[in-house]
């Protein structure tokens, strides 16, 4: 093939990707809570003769192997969705969406284990207490084989366990090695949480040396779950006598939008959350929602944020900062200021769609600029927490007495 020849055939499947549809993200989200599927059927009736055309092309005359038509599907969508320029909208492959789904659920069909790889490259798998693993007699330590039979390859990526994931009440059968022995568990799977939140008392000394106590709730994502645990976690600490709360959204790069707005409501009394702004329609305006019982409203809070910090955090954030409730300790943070929806196609694979860019209750907009801390924290995460820590000390110690 000449060098016009091929220069016409990548001119045509550039010019038919562009004619494709979809979306997507990297990295930072914010998830509109629908998630679409398309009605439309794609494949019968629909002509793509040019494409085919400068396919067959490639197919007599290309040197190399010639990918099978899913991944030229594949190629094919995202570099349609490359001329959108945006970073946001993207194409997601099933095997990774559906991981992404279940994170997003914030529970999966499993077994119950976590797993690393040693030094030797070997999958070591530690069961989760009173998981379904570990009643099976999985034990910390022990090197995963085999899948239902089939071995893992010595270089296998850390995604070919996903395998063990399947649906609630089918079994998989694992195959490990301790020692030098060879154990097979059969285990039938079932409902694995995977939390969001993590909380904990914090105790400090005031500068009149009286003790203080902080509810310190870390939120590692935003999952349909999150606003229930927050929940949970804010009524546990309260509980427990916190005097104030401290939110960590350091390194929290998103997740859903609805779970925002619920995290947000517990710290909130009432007003606005988010604005979202689309194309042509009028703004949304998302409000706090109503609570019959919360508790942390009426005592001091600070939000740790960083460079990490983006999407759903920055929204919980923004809206805590804009009605003065508490102060952001920390870095500025990543600035991504656009919602996406999720439309998944029918070979499990999806595309992520921006749909619309939010703003803050003030109107602000932070999509690339990010929030500016009200104390600026430097250093390492230690130094970061103990800034917060001093700064809700120094809160709790103005409040009346």
């Amino acid at each position: 093939m000449s060098r016009t020849e091929k220069g016409l055939v990548l001119a045509i499947f550039i010019l038919w990707s562009g004619l494709m549809a979809g979306a997507g993200y990297i990295g930072r989200m914010l998830i509109s809570p629908i998630e679409l599927r398309t009605e439309r059927v794609y494949g019968a009736g629909n002509s793509h003769a040019l494409l085919d055309e400068a396919w067959d092309r490639v197919e007599n005359h290309f040197i190399g192997v010639v990918p099978s038509d899913t991944v030229r599907e594949h190629g094919a969508i995202r570099g349609a969705l490359s001329t959108l320029n945006d970073r946001y909208t993207s194409f997601t492959e099933p095997q990774p969406r559906a991981a992404e789904r279940d994170h997003m659920r914030g529970s999966f069909g499993g077994i119950g284990v976590n797993f690393v790889r040693n030094d030797a490259g070997q999958i070591v798998l530690t069961p989760r207490q009173d998981g379904p693993a570990a009643k099976a007699g999985v034990k910390a330590g022990d090197v995963l084989i085999k899948i239902d039979g089939v071995a893992l390859a010595e270089d296998a990526p850390l995604d070919d366990v996903s395998r063990i994931r399947g649906e609630v009440g089918t079994p998989v059968t694992i195959t490990v090695k301790r020692g030098d022995a060879m154990l097979d568990f059969t285990i039938v799977r079932q409902v694995i949480e995977v939390d969001s939140v993590e909380a904990r008392l914090i105790t400090t000394t005031l500068s009149n040396d009286a003790q203080a106590v902080i509810g310190y709730i870390r939120i590692n994502s935003f999952t349909e779950r999150t606003g229930k645990e927050v929940r949970q976690a804010v009524q546990s600490l309260h509980s427990q006598a916190a005097q104030a709360y401290l939110i960590d959204l350091r390194d929290n790069g998103g997740g859903l939008l609805s779970a925002a707005v619920d995290v947000a409501s517990e710290f909130l009394k009432d007003g606005t959350v988010v604005i979202e702004k689309k194309r042509n329609e009028p703004d949304i305006t998302l409000s706090v929602g109503e609570r019959s019982d919360r508790p942390a409203i009426e005592k001091p809070v600070a939000v740790l944020i960083n460079g990490n910090t983006a999407s759903a955090s920055e929204i919980v954030a923004a809206a805590i900062q804009d009605y003065e409730r508490g102060p952001l300790v920390g870095e500025k943070s990543f600035g991504k200021g656009s919602v996406q929806l999720i439309f998944d196609l029918q070979d499990g694979s999806a595309v992520r769609v921006t749909t619309a860019k939010w703003l803050t209750p003030e109107r602000r907009e932070l999509d690339g600029i990010g929030l500016t801390p009200d104390v600026t924290a430097d250093g390492d995460a230690e130094a970061q927490l103990n800034k917060a820590i001093q700064t809700l000390g120094e809160a709790i110690a103005a409040q009346p007495r």
